[in-house]
């Protein structure tokens, strides 16, 4: 493949994933003054977040045989239009029924563009960049995840709320315009889901990197979720300072991604996800140890260690679609995406279980050594359920 065209391939991977990140985080820091400037209650806030999630969350399973009928390209296309047509709507809203029509509109083409970028890390990258792409679009997650608060909320302060959908528009524009580097023509006659589904799973790789993703998510992804308010109430700062814990995961994520193709190339997938999740055990579990003890440099430090491990879980997304046949790929990617949204909302739900019994910061340090275990486990199985290396040309 043409070096231009890889680029291009690896904007557009990256650029999705900051999208639907961001977007999955920028309402929350602006809520206080959408609410103040349409006139509604506070029960319209849940629902920005929740007029996003659940249609992204639900769909995602079934975009995958769209993508396999109709061709990523075209389903790129549709979706980014779609985001930009939700973006405009929620920008220029002036009640909250047209608000939440354009966070509903932004969740239906999340849930189309996140699979059809993921088959591009097999359909339009050569294997010796795959890894890298799959670390990229991880990296961009997190960067999404962790800016959208700070962006939204320094948006919302010194211009308008509108501005934080008039920014998800331009992202969305921009996924229009690299839409074109994605491979043309239509995907190949897929079966019906309920006959691709058994089919895909009996893959061990497959449904072994499904399993890791699922354990990481529940526990990176729901301690994540209450890591600002733990650490707002722990060195009584406001909500953008509490929120840089994860810009320092965020970075270190971004940091160790030029190193993951590298490992994977020299050591086969298994290796370099369980050395990951065993850092990333070692960071969460020292955070836990930690609990109340306001000690900067053991956090910083721990913090690294959860974001450089995470990146090392890139592998499983290519491992699902390394297995998956490729009149498949889109089903698989779905799968792969949709796992990672249900893991995660799950492991929002029993962190905050456990962040509910007692005092904040001490809920918050069961939620930590809770994930520690999840992760620990992840790790022994990550070396049994990955493949082997294989040589790449």
């Amino acid at each position: 493949m043409h070096c231009g065209r890889t680029a291009s391939v690896l904007a557009l991977i990256v650029t999705v994933a900051f999208l639907v990140a961001v977007d999955n985080t920028i309402v929350a820091a602006a809520a206080g003054s959408i609410v103040a400037d349409l006139g509604t209650g506070i029960g319209l806030v849940p629902w920005l977040g929740l007029g996003y999630a659940l249609p992204f969350a639900t769909l995602l399973v079934f975009a995958g045989p769209v993508i396999d009928r109709f061709g990523a390209r075209m389903v790129l296309r549709w979706g980014g239009a779609g985001f930009t047509l939700g973006a405009f709507l929620a920008a220029t809203a002036r009640a909250s029924a047209p608000l939440m029509a354009g966070r509903v509109v932004q969740g239906v083409a999340a849930a189309a563009i996140v699979p059809a970028t993921l088959t591009l890390l097999r359909s339009a990258l050569p294997p010796a960049r795959r890894t890298t792409g799959a670390a990229g679009w991880l990296a961009a997650l997190a960067c999404g995840l962790a800016g959208g608060p700070v962006l939204g909320g320094a948006l919302s302060q010194y211009l308008h709320w509108r501005w934080v959908f008039w920014a998800v528009l331009a992202c969305a524009v921009v996924v229009l315009l690299l839409s074109g580097a994605a491979p043309a023509g239509l995907g190949e006659r897929a079966p019906r889901l309920r006959r691709a589904l058994p089919e895909l799973m009996r893959h061990r790789a497959l449904t072994g990197s499904l399993l890791l993703q699922a354990f990481w998510g529940v526990g990176v992804t729901g301690v994540a979720f209450f890591t600002p308010l733990a650490y707002g109430e722990l060195f009584g700062v406001g909500p953008g300072a509490a929120a840089l814990p994860l810009v320092i995961v965020a970075l270190a994520l971004i940091a160790a991604t030029p190193f993951v193709g590298r490992a994977v190339n020299r050591l086969g997938a298994g290796a370099p996800v369980a050395g990951g999740l065993a850092m990333v055990t070692v960071g969460l579990g020292t955070l836990a140890v930690l609990g109340n003890e306001p000690e900067i440099v053991p956090r910083l430090v721990s913090l690294a260690l959860v974001g450089f491990g995470s990146a090392f879980t890139a592998p499983l997304a290519t491992q699902v679609l390394e297995v998956a046949p490729s009149q498949l790929a889109g089903t698989a990617a779905g799968l792969l995406s949709a796992s990672r949204e249900l893991s995660g909302a799950v492991g929002v739900g029993l962190s905050g279980a456990l962040v509910a019994i007692g005092p904040l910061v001490d809920g918050y340090t069961r939620a930590l050594a809770l994930s520690a275990v999840l992760t620990a486990v992840a790790a022994l199985l990550a070396t049994r359920l990955l493949l082997p290396r294989t040589p790449t040309k």
